[in-house]
């Protein structure tokens, strides 16, 4: 296994070789730990666990850790599953990579076993210094982090895969364009509509049970765009697109309830009027 994390705590390296034998049950000696600026000649290479850690400047975070286990000499781990072994025994919060593919998605697991995604972001330091890290936003309050916002990320929320099979069908016959072009607005606002629907349809708002109103809106503001769409498209392509669009509005109206504190709305704008039973907000 091969694991990148990050610790808040600047741990000593007698104290990181201590929490990486508990973390894997293996003996001290069974873990070899070396600074990246130290000379590497005399390293146990032949070690079950190798760790290399960088000093990171002033920041958030204060170590950055590379480890390497031969899983045939080592309780085999997963990267989460030994990030939160580390946090326990090293009694700080740990960091290590999301699955959403973004050099900022980041969970962190503190040593009461709390895991949330947040978002991580490099802060400027002098040229030819390593990058030193500020936790920006959370998804659930950490205290070690008190600058950080808390709320769903965003970014996780609009790349969490979901299947959108009405939008994949409509666009598979369909030329592709920049995006501020009619196809690339097309192909925009009905993934994005098509999205809010699955959503409300399995009413579990993946990946963490929750959404953002700015992102509701944001949704509903697509769906306007779409209605303008079918007066700018040819006749087919705007009849296609309204028989897709009826699919989805009807499971939007099956999923949503009268908002009886929304804004007047035209009747063609008649989503805006609607929300979910349940807000996930």
């Amino acid at each position: 296994m091969i694991a990148n994390l990050f610790t808040v705590a600047d741990l000593p390296p007698a104290r990181l070789r201590d929490a990486l034998a508990a973390a894997l049950t293996v003996p001290e000696e069974a873990v070899d730990v070396a600074d990246i600026d130290d000379d590497q000649e005399n390293r146990h290479w032949d070690a079950p666990v190798l760790c290399t850690y960088s000093r990171l400047p002033p920041g958030d975070l204060s170590l950055a850790l590379d480890i390497s286990t031969d899983d045939n000499a080592t309780v085999p781990l997963t990267e989460p599953a030994l990030a939160r072994a580390l946090a326990v025994a090293a009694a700080t919060p740990v960091l290590y990579p999301s699955d959403i593919d973004l050099p900022s998605a980041y969970w962190a697991v503190t040593p009461d076993g709390c895991t949330t995604r947040c978002r991580l972001e490099a802060i400027d330091t002098e040229e030819g210094e390593a990058s030193a890290y500020r936790v920006d936003a959370t998804e659930q309050p950490l205290p070690h982090f008190p600058e950080a916002s808390v709320g769903p990320l965003p970014e996780v929320l609009d790349r969490h895969p979901l299947a959108t099979p009405v939008t994949d069908a409509f666009m598979s016959t369909r030329a592709k364009g920049p995006a501020a072009s009619t196809e690339g607005r097309l192909h925009y606002a009905l993934h994005l509509w098509e999205r809010l629907i699955r959503r409300l349809e399995t009413n579990d708002w993946a990946p963490s049970g929750r959404y953002r109103q700015d992102l509701y809106r944001r949704d509903l503001e697509e769906r306007d765009d779409l209605a303008r769409l079918t007066h700018e498209l040819d006749q087919a392509s705007a009849e296609a697109l309204r028989a897709a669009l009826s699919s989805l509005d009807a499971t939007f109206r099956a999923h949503t309830v009268p908002d009886d504190a929304a804004e007047p709305e035209p009747d063609d704008r008649w989503w805006w009027r609607r929300s979910p039973a349940q807000a996930p907000w």
